[in-house]
């Protein structure tokens, strides 16, 4: 092996060395993005609803919430890599059939995910009593998941 390929070589393993420590990000880290995503998550879907209540409810606020919720709803797969449960020891709502049925779980953030991205079009499209189907489509998404694989609130 050339000096040159034995430096690439090394580079390489150092960086995958690197890219592996950043992956193991501590399971408290994981759980505090996870739930900031969800976070904004709700805060759309408050503030969504919170429109339907106005007396002449705003195109504009319904494509800013929809396109947070349709950006969030991408994320909610990928955030919850083995060892982010409660055997982590860190406080989270997640129940273990996330990471026990995970093609259930998968199946259920892809239904969000779409829910998500229907509303998104449909608050682009202006057309109220599409946007108003639509995101009580993402409501049912959200409850469909939280009732299998979310704790409930004490």
């Amino acid at each position: 092996m050339t000096f040159s390929k034995a430096v690439a070589l090394a580079m390489g393993c150092a960086a995958l060395a690197a890219g592996t420590v950043a992956l193991a990000a501590s399971a408290g880290d994981v759980i505090s993005a996870r739930q900031a995503n969800f976070k904004e998550m709700n805060k759309a879907m408050k503030a969504s609803f919170g429109e339907l209540k106005q007396a002449a409810p705003s195109s504009d606020v319904f494509k800013a919430n929809a396109n947070a919720l349709a950006s969030a709803a991408a994320k909610v797969a990928s955030g919850f890599p083995n060892g982010t449960g409660p055997e982590s020891g860190a406080k989270t709502q997640a129940l273990p059939a996330i990471w026990e049925k995970p093609d259930e779980f998968r199946a259920d953030a892809d239904k969000l995910v779409k829910a998500a991205q229907t509303y998104q079009q449909a608050a682009a499209s202006g057309n109220l009593d599409a946007t108003k189907a639509a995101l009580m489509q993402v409501g049912g998404a959200c409850k469909g998941c939280h009732d299998s694989f979310r704790a409930k609130d004490n």
